[in-house]
């Protein structure tokens, strides 16, 4: 019975916490999507080159969650013409901001701040490349913003809310489901007696996917963690995985991006995460002292 309330505890916990940021998305977006030409976005991936590094720091100065980003994703992948650019853009989105940034360095100094802001930049570029080879996007498949040229205004504001909101809201909230029956019989607690070990890194990693944070809320959490036992590379391994590998976002991109992309997608933010936290304690820590 306990175990019952504490999953709808988390249900609503993460659904109150999610929801007005996915909300306020897909109303800016929708707006965006009915009433502008977005000539400028459509610019900026014109060139399949150079377009997930805009989209990539476009994602790194808004300031948007795993979950807010969505339907701005979801519009960056109708515009273009391979995944590169959403790629980029999802990476980096909500994993770095201004807000986090400062955050970063007011709790663990200028060296986890960059190794933050220059590692998830470089994995991004890296991986939105790379993926942008081996998944090409099918041909023939209608556009998002073309999807109706001869409405105007208000009529496709509706069209592109009710795309935004069931189609990928549906994903959403089953990803939600899922972090709460993870959080519910896998709590965070149990793996603190490994801190510092190698095993503590891929598993601080796989329980801060279900722990679902927002932008700069998982900064203080490390922190905390770091006060009861864990090393900054656990602590970084958390920011990281707990921000850019969220269960909700992983299930809710499978409504515009393939399922073997998506699973490419959480395979290779673990292993970055993973690897980071490894450095950090036993490469850039030792530099240090």
């Amino acid at each position: 019975m306990d175990l019952i309330k504490d999953f709808f505890h988390n249900f609503y916990y993460y659904t109150i916490d999610i929801l007005p940021y996915f909300l306020v998305a897909v109303l800016i977006t929708s707006i965006f999507q009915g009433f502008t030409k977005l000539s400028w976005l459509k610019a900026l991936l014109k060139e399949e080159k150079t377009a997930p590094i805009y989209t990539g720091f476009l994602g790194g100065l808004l300031p948007l969650c795993s979950c807010s980003m969505l339907p701005v994703a979801n519009l960056i992948n109708s515009l273009s013409k391979n995944y590169a650019p959403v790629l980029s853009f999802l990476i980096i989105a909500p994993v770095i901001s201004p807000v986090t940034l400062l955050l970063t360095y007011g709790y663990f100094g200028l060296t986890m701040t960059l190794a933050r802001l220059i590692g998830t930049f470089l994995f991004a570029f890296l991986f939105a490349y790379l993926m942008g080879i081996l998944f090409k996007k099918p041909k023939g498949i209608p556009l998002l913003m073309g999807a109706s040229q001869q409405e105007k205004g208000i009529r496709l504001f509706f069209y592109h809310i009710k795309d935004n909101l069931f189609g990928i809201g549906k994903y959403l909230f089953l990803g939600i489901f899922i972090a709460s029956l993870i959080k519910t019989f896998f709590p965070a607690e149990l793996v603190k007696s490994i801190a510092g070990s190698f095993v503590s890194y891929p598993l601080m990693s796989l329980v801060a996917i279900p722990v679902y944070v927002c932008s700069g809320e998982e900064v203080p959490i490390a922190k905390a963690l770091k006060d009861i036992g864990f090393t900054s590379g656990n602590a970084l391994v958390f920011m990281l995985s707990g921000t850019g590998v969220c269960m909700p976002t992983i299930i809710a991109t499978l409504k515009f991006l393939p399922k073997g992309l998506v699973l490419s997608y959480l395979i290779f933010w673990f292993l970055f995460s993973v690897i980071m936290g490894v450095i950090y304690d036993f490469i850039l820590w030792n530099l240090l002292v």
